[in-house]
């Protein structure tokens, strides 16, 4: 692997620890989004989703690819090449299900984030509530 691509990598593993950890400051309480701003985003994410979801499709169907000839240099340019689109370590598929992977984790943050921020506002409006505040 070269040393772009090793980076590449590199980065995408730091999007997924970074957003693994956002996640659980949402499980916890500690991340809250504005219900309006939350699913926005929310929906982005998964609007950009679908969108590599049928790249991967389309990268994966290069897997077959054709027309380099007979010669023996030319069935190995195929086979690097088809290596590059669906199957090797750093092929185009791999970077596309690493990016879903991180746009699930958005996504699912967000939504966490936007129901801790409302089950807040529901438990501090059931306090005031249950406040006698002597206007009876």
């Amino acid at each position: 692997m070269s040393e772009s691509e090793q980076s590449a990598s590199a980065q995408m593993e730091a999007a997924v620890a970074r957003w693994q950890a956002l996640k659980k400051q949402a499980e916890g309480g500690e991340l809250r989004l504005d219900t309006q701003v939350g699913a926005a985003l929310a929906q982005h994410a998964e609007q950009m989703r679908t969108k590599l979801d049928a790249m991967i499709v389309s990268a994966d169907n290069l897997k077959r690819l054709n027309g380099f000839g007979t010669l023996t240099s030319a069935e190995d340019l195929r086979v690097k090449f088809a290596s590059k689109a669906s199957s090797g370590d750093d092929s185009a598929v791999k970077r596309l299900k690493q990016s879903v992977q991180v746009l699930t984790l958005m996504s699912e943050t967000y939504n966490l984030a936007i129901g801790k921020l409302t089950q807040s506002d529901q438990a501090a409006a059931d306090k005031l509530a249950q406040l006698d505040m002597g206007d009876s």
